[in-house]
């Protein structure tokens, strides 16, 4: 009887689905391929990372209602997905918790610093998912991430920072 109720207990909590954009799973995705699905999709690009730059913008309303900007960013050395971060203006979007509840299951909720503020986390297949309300800025965000690749991510733009203030010495130095 313990058995069964453990194994309802972990198919309850099992994510739906696992983690994907565009038709492309989460986990394995390149930045190739998810840009490609970006662009087959119709969404408009802002600006595309650069050297200094370790994410893409684009419009997020013309792929979801009432979504400000879609950010993409990726791991540099190996190009596999690290996160994507949808940006809503306001801080009310029960709609999109809904379709998420629906797509991931019931998600893990965590109250913030206010009575309205909540966060919803979910975990697919190694991938991260939180929605989540950002008072100082009066915006919701969804965001999906790799833990490891966005590690790594960040560590690159540790590097890339010294790298640049180190550069910009040695300029500086030679203006005077």
């Amino acid at each position: 009887m313990k058995l069964i109720a453990l194994i309802l207990l972990v198919f309850v909590n099992t994510a739906v689905n696992s983690a994907e954009l565009f038709g492309v799973n989460l986990v394995s995705a390149s930045r190739d391929e998810l840009r490609a699905a970006v662009k087959m999709a119709g969404v408009k690009l802002v600006k595309e990372a650069g050297v200094g730059a370790f994410h893409d913008v684009y419009k997020g309303d013309s792929v979801l209602h009432e979504a400000k900007k879609l950010y993409l960013g990726f791991v540099k050395k190996d190009k596999k997905f690290a996160f994507a971060e949808y940006e809503f203006n306001g801080l009310q979007q029960p709609v999109m918790l809904n379709k998420l509840i629906n797509k991931y299951g019931k998600a893990a909720p965590t109250k913030g610093k206010f009575l309205t503020d909540m966060s919803y986390s979910w975990l697919s297949d190694g991938i991260k998912i939180n929605f989540y309300q950002d008072w100082p800025a009066h915006k919701t965000r969804l965001i999906y991430f790799n833990p490891e690749a966005l590690q790594q991510l960040r560590s690159e733009q540790k590097l890339f920072a010294v790298a640049s203030n180190k550069a910009k010495a040695v300029y500086q130095e030679q203006a005077f």
